[in-house]
């Protein structure tokens, strides 16, 4: 769907901005956001960079664009309270894992160590998609909701970004094992 003044796009067109965001989501994993260029991103793409900036205006937009995930965690009412843990914590390894959205994931929260803006954007990401599928806990949902999201967060940081042995070396299993029972703590939490 077009946006602002752009045209709308041709099966060429559709296919050169898909090659695009494909392309600059590999340079903004490998390469983060500040040492991108859309020349980079253009090369990578095989098109000429006059096109990157026709189809996403500039580099920050194209960053939002290949930045934007959904991530569609487990509503809480389609799973038993005991079992909501160890659901939300195989959701995380499967997503936080997973070419996309979960490069798109790790892509934000690298940046949004040392990009203001990036971090809101962690920030409203997991208010409008975590927060939501908790079960209501009362006058402290929104703690839970922090605590759940900083535990999944932690873990992704732990094992994609910094890439902690333990973690990286693990199976996913025993990942989601441990990950699940803390996930649960939270959730049980009186």
């Amino acid at each position: 769907m077009p946006t602002d003044d752009r045209p709308a796009l041709t099966a060429k067109g559709r296919r050169s901005r898909d090659a695009i965001l494909r392309a600059a989501a590999g340079r903004f994993e490998a390469d983060g956001f500040e040492r991108t260029t859309i020349r980079a991103i253009a090369t990578d793409a095989g098109i000429d960079p006059a096109m990157v900036v026709r189809y996403f205006a500039s580099k920050e937009r194209l960053f939002v664009e290949a930045t934007t995930p959904t991530i569609d965690i487990p509503h809480a009412e389609a799973v038993e309270a005991r079992d909501l843990g160890a659901a939300l914590a195989r959701h995380a390894i499967e997503l936080w894992g997973s070419e996309n959205p979960g490069r798109a994931l790790r892509i934000l929260l690298r940046a949004s160590a040392h990009d203001p803006q990036a971090a809101a954007r962690v920030r409203s990401i997991f208010e409008s998609q975590v927060r939501p599928f908790l079960p209501p806990g009362g006058q402290d949902a929104a703690l839970r909701a922090g605590m759940v999201s900083s535990l999944i967060i932690g873990f992704a940081f732990s094992r994609y970004v910094v890439q902690l042995p333990p973690l990286v070396d693990a199976d996913d299993d025993a990942v989601e094992h441990r990950l699940a029972l803390a996930l649960q703590a939270v959730l049980d939490a009186p």
